[in-house]
């Protein structure tokens, strides 16, 4: 429903810049020649396609009665007809194949929700915490929802669940900051973040790219060969690489430039043919185009600064801080909403992790006094102890993966732990 601050008269064309991000050349990066990648990025972009179904507007026009509704849509039924909060009738469920649909801000409620990644994305209860953040923040239809980003990367497989909640909340637009701090901007899995959203704005002295798939083994990053050897590393850095190229592509930005982030053997050019700008290999350059600029060289992934990423059309614009991003956004009379699930998440394992030392290392001090004790019935009490002890990890460890324990290890333990106390408990 629409706020009392909201305005119905922002301009509609800044509005198709917030929730497709900015029109570019169609013969730009989207469209580079990029052979062996094609197929692949082919089939990403229709998965990609799939997840991002919901609606991009707020004006809702019925296709046979002209009927008008102004709101936001929230989500999927069972049965696939979308809710819609409306100013005119509520709530509703509508099936959008019947409406022609609109993008503008009418009916969405004036606030920015902010999201914040300022860690390594390596928890999966982080992980989860921000996919359901932003499903909740796109269903509570604010102008749109701010993603602030600085990551020196992480676990891919966590990367890409979080652009997946990106794609799906679609009927939301989803802007990215690379604002700056610890990391220095959005590096490697930070990149993927970026290119998901609907448009990407940087703090100057910021960077985005050297996005290279790692393994990780016992929470140490590794070059892919060392952990599974060339063959399967190379099908892994290729499936990455197009991922990147194919999520740069759904909002118009150079699918080569993500892929040269991901590639060092990749080397990128820009080239210009008929007022046309390209982003190309070099060796597939023909005498009509002319040189403009290397972007890529072999041997090196590609980072690029904040003013770079603008001038390639990897970025929209450079901005100072968040205050400059939603001025230039038009929402300065919005409400900022800090949704802080990414840090409390964290702070809940920490919390996790710090309480299983303690009891472990407390239970490993009692299993010690066991086995000295004296008496049966001094044992019978710290069995007691023992068994208290090992059901709190194995809680702890079901309940945080992260923790990476071996639960039933942990149970095969307690197990025994019970037969002793059982055995001293009959004997006593």
């Amino acid at each position: 429903m629409r706020s009392s601050g909201d305005s119905g008269k922002v301009d509609i064309r800044t509005q198709r810049r917030i929730f497709r991000g900015k029109t570019r050349n169609k013969q730009n990066p989207g469209y580079d020649k990029m052979n062996k990648l094609q197929p692949t990025i082919y089939a990403i972009a229709l998965t990609l396609l799939a997840l991002s179904s919901a609606c991009f507007a707020d004006t809702f026009i019925n296709r046979k009665t002209n009927d008008m509704l102004h709101g936001y849509a929230a989500g999927q039924t069972e049965d696939d007809r979308t809710v819609v909060h409306s100013a005119e009738k509520g709530t509703v469920e509508l099936n959008l194949t019947e409406w022609e649909i609109i993008p503008n801000r009418l009916g969405r409620n004036n606030k920015v929700i902010v999201l914040t990644v300022d860690d390594k994305i390596m928890l999966r209860i982080q992980t989860e915490a921000l996919v359901r953040a932003v499903a909740a923040a796109a269903d509570e239809g604010p102008l749109f929802i701010l993603l602030e980003i600085d990551t020196p990367g992480g676990r891919t497989d966590y990367t890409r669940d979080i652009c997946a909640a990106i794609a799906k909340a679609r009927n939301c637009p989803v802007v990215a900051f690379v604002n700056g701090g610890k990391s220095g901007g959005a590096i490697s899995a930070g990149a993927a973040l970026a290119f998901a959203c609907n448009q990407i704005y940087m703090a100057g002295g910021t960077i985005i790219g050297a996005a290279t798939a790692i393994s990780l083994s016992e929470g140490d990053a590794k070059n892919l060969e060392e952990t599974y050897g060339q063959e399967i590393a190379e099908k892994i850095t290729s499936a990455w690489r197009a991922y990147l190229a194919s999520l740069a592509q759904q909002n118009s930005r150079p699918g080569l430039l993500a892929a040269a982030m991901v590639d060092k053997d990749l080397e990128v050019v820009e080239v210009s043919q008929a007022d046309k700008r390209l982003f190309i290999d070099p060796v597939d350059q023909t005498a009509q185009q002319h040189l403009v600029q290397t972007w890529s060289k072999k041997g090196s992934l590609l980072t690029l600064t904040a003013d770079e990423a603008v001038k390639c059309g990897i970025a929209d614009k450079v901005v100072n801080s968040r205050q400059d991003l939603v001025r230039h956004l038009k929402a300065d009379s919005a409400r900022i909403v800090i949704d802080d699930s990414f840090q409390k998440a964290g702070q809940q394992f920490k919390r996790a992790k710090e309480r299983f030392t303690n009891v472990s290392n407390a239970l490993d001090l009692k299993i010690k006094k066991y086995k000295q004790a004296p008496g049966r019935i001094r044992a019978l009490k710290m069995l007691r102890d023992i068994r208290k002890d090992y059901r709190i990890l194995i809680g702890l460890a079901k309940h945080y993966p992260d923790l990476q324990q071996n639960v039933t290890g942990l149970e095969r333990q307690l197990n025994s732990a019970e037969a002793l106390y059982q055995d001293a408990k009959m004997n006593r």
